[in-house]
């Protein structure tokens, strides 16, 4: 019996144009009166997704930034938080490699985005941002930095940053435009393990959806794990199972029948 459901946002549970499905109030709700927990585990930041579920925050568990910050029910469970000078200093490698950097924080996002197409990319995953000429000024807690290369991030960007900082930090591709940065053993597979151990709840009763490399723990960490068809190839050899695209309503069919038929 499935207890426990977690679904990444962008490329899983949303359509291309951002958008929760249709039948997705019904759907969760149906799940609060079976007592099955559902989260949301998305590179979003807290601020962010609190404001477009806030009518579920008594009831649903969120794993924000990857895994760095982690509210269950209102509760914070876990907060992992970035040394200050590893920010510093990673603001200045990827500037000096042009890429538009993000610090996701207690207080809110930071960048320095340059043009007006950067700008869009990130208020279309961050409500809370404030764009900055001098990133190393921010004084907040920074649980993820968030780097952005418009003309695709893997083959380049992300391979001189995990060669910086991987050694020491989880460096993971989230996209295919977005490398982010956090603490060793921060990801979305942690958080789920710890969500897990906290309810009693075992890898055979867990279900999961990802499309995308910071996905991976997180279906590791669940039997019922499921690959996009739009998912990262690599993706899709570590899945258990495979289901239709983001744009099909995909997550909630599997849903519905697993656990509400």
């Amino acid at each position: 019996m499935i207890k426990l459901i977690a679904t990444d946002m962008d490329g899983t549970l949303l359509d291309d144009k951002k958008q929760l499905p249709n039948n997705f109030d019904a759907v969760v709700t149906e799940l609060f009166n079976k007592k099955i927990r559902f989260v949301i585990s998305s590179g979003r930041s807290y601020c962010t997704l609190k404001e477009q579920f806030s009518k579920y925050l008594s009831n649903m568990t969120f794993i924000c930034d990857n895994g760095a910050y982690v509210v269950d029910k209102g509760d914070i469970l876990s907060v992992s938080v970035l040394p200050k000078e590893t920010v510093k200093e990673a603001i200045r490698f990827c500037e000096n490699l042009n890429l538009t950097v993000l610090l996701c924080g207690k207080n809110g996002t930071w960048h320095n985005s340059k043009t007006e197409s950067q700008h869009a990319e990130i208020v279309s995953y961050y409500v809370n941002q404030v764009r900055m000429d001098d990133l190393t000024e921010v004084d907040d807690d920074i649980f993820k930095i968030a780097v952005f290369e418009e003309c695709g991030i893997e083959n380049d960007g992300y391979v001189k940053i995990n060669e910086r900082f991987g050694n020491d930090f989880n460096v993971q591709l989230s996209g295919i435009r977005w490398t982010d940065i956090m603490n060793k053993g921060v990801t979305k597979g942690t958080a789920l393990k710890t969500i897990e151990n906290r309810l009693g709840i075992n890898y055979e009763e867990t279900m999961a959806f990802g499309d995308y490399l910071n996905d991976v723990d997180m279906l590791n960490n669940s039997y019922y794990s499921f690959a996009m068809s739009n998912a990262h190839e690599s993706i899709k050899k570590v899945a258990n199972f495979t289901t239709g695209s983001n744009n099909d309503n995909s997550v909630m069919k599997e849903i519905e029948k697993y656990c509400l038929a």
